[in-house]
């Protein structure tokens, strides 16, 4: 009787060692990232010129936002605020000639401090970055606007209704699905050779 117990804790224990190495390596494998991968992605990704009117679920949205929120930041200020856009008549105030169910995502930060160690304005641009890249993994278009920014900020900014008066616009990116059949390789501005802006110190 004794024996036959062994057997079976033995058996158990070398089932548990089983399952538990092929857990391991599913985790191991799930967890893994192809960084080539990454790199290729980044690569291609461009700055959406010709948009179609197909609506945008508040779903995509929210997982795009997420991403922004992700970004890293000086002290961990995490200092962003994002604005969802839709309004058309809103939209037409911003800029022109934007399609149909096109969302802008307004990227709002704290006025710089004179002096300040800390850039608000390059943790926006973090934060845009995420969304720019993220709005691109989840098949849409996207592209950020400078110029549109200085009329936000001196004759629209109490139309974003922000949370603090201190806040202000850094960038706007407008998201929406992309017209098909778009060549992305050659719709995109060409690159300066790398070479050209890279140097090592050894």
């Amino acid at each position: 009787m004794k024996k036959s117990l062994f057997i079976v804790f033995i058996v158990s224990c070398m089932l548990f060692c089983f399952a538990l190495t092929a857990c391991s390596e599913t985790i191991a494998a799930t967890n893994s990232t192809d960084f080539s991968d990454i790199v290729d992605f980044i690569s291609k990704s461009y700055s959406q010129r010709q948009f179609t009117d197909r609506p945008i679920s508040d779903e995509i949205i929210h997982k795009i936002l997420v991403a922004g929120h992700q970004a890293g930041s000086a002290r961990n200020a995490q200092p962003w605020h994002f604005t969802v856009v839709r309004n058309r008549d809103f939209i037409n105030e911003i800029m022109n000639n934007v399609t149909d169910e096109n969302v802008l995502i307004v990227v709002s930060a704290p006025q710089e401090e004179p002096g300040s160690r800390f850039s608000m304005n390059f943790d926006a641009g973090l934060a845009s970055q995420n969304i720019f890249l993220a709005a691109q993994a989840l098949g849409l278009g996207a592209r950020m606007y400078i110029m549109p920014v200085q009329n936000l900020n001196e004759n629209l900014l109490p139309r974003l209704q922000l949370p603090d008066e201190n806040l202000r616009v850094k960038i706007i990116i407008r998201l929406g699905y992309e017209e098909e059949g778009v060549d992305a390789t050659t719709a995109a501005s060409a690159r300066q050779p790398i070479e050209t802006k890279i140097n090592f110190i050894n």
